[in-house]
């Protein structure tokens, strides 16, 4: 294979995995979950669009226990799964960035081969 081929294939690898990272973000940050307590499931949305499981009970003083530790849970959930969003949104930011510099960096060896005469 010519250097030039490898080069390329090398870009499309890392694109298609960057891009594969990126679409992984969209769908750990759009996909909806529930958690447990004591047996009872709560809808928590997705982290996009969260719901609250507070809001299906109606407005009095207080509060029942199970509604309340379905809400920490559902944040601490949503805030796993921010985390984990925003690293494969990084991960896959990486290899899409070194992909639009190659042209740069091959340019630049061929301005080098040219002053020296070659």
């Amino acid at each position: 294979m010519k250097p030039n081929r490898v080069a390329r294939f090398a870009a499309l690898v890392l694109a298609v995995a960057g891009i594969a990272a990126m679409l992984a973000s969209g769908v750990v940050a759009t996909r909806k979950y529930t958690v447990t307590v004591r047996g009872r499931h709560f809808q928590c949305g997705s982290v996009l669009f969260p719901a609250d499981p507070r809001n299906k009970v109606s407005n009095r003083k207080t509060l029942p226990p199970a509604y309340q530790r379905a809400y920490r849970l559902c944040l601490n959930t949503s805030t796993s799964r921010i985390h984990t969003a925003t690293q494969f949104l990084i991960i896959g930011v990486i290899p899409l960035l070194i992909v639009l510099m190659l042209p740069s960096l091959t340019r630049r060896s061929r301005r080098s081969r040219r002053r020296i005469g070659l």
